[in-house]
């Protein structure tokens, strides 16, 4: 669920501050409610993103949610498609590069956002588990 939260994080920083998904963000709202929220904004990544972790999380149980590897990679897969077919991201995502080569990608071609949870991402593998 950590790892949502810094996805969820990421997209707050993008959104103005009128926007209703932005203020249940802020309030720490239910993922079903920030996801409809996003969705009624048109924000359909977002929404995406939360659906998708949403019935992971029924699958699985909360505990296992913290696959911090499904959720990006989930992330990347959505994000891929809506980049336009000339774009560097999106040859790199389809080929499988690794995650900080797109990073590296999106960071040059102005994809700020697929930059930052993928950096977000590679920095929480770095972390050791919590005790």
């Amino acid at each position: 669920m950590k790892n949502i939260d810094q996805l969820l994080h990421s997209f707050r920083d993008e959104l103005p501050n009128n926007s209703r998904t932005a203020t249940a963000i802020d309030r720490g709202a239910s993922w079903e409610e920030i996801s409809e929220l996003a969705e009624e904004e048109g924000l359909h990544k977002l929404a995406s993103v939360l659906f998708e972790a949403e019935q992971e999380a029924l699958r699985e149980g909360v505990e296992t949610q913290e696959d911090a590897a499904t959720a990006t990679d989930d992330f990347i897969q959505i994000s891929r498609q809506d980049l336009p077919e000339g774009s560097r991201t999106a040859a790199a995502i389809d080929r499988g590069a690794s995650w900080e080569e797109i990073s590296e990608l999106a960071e040059e071609e102005g994809l700020h956002q697929i930059a930052s949870v993928l950096f977000e991402a590679e920095q929480e593998q770095l972390r050791p588990p919590s005790a």
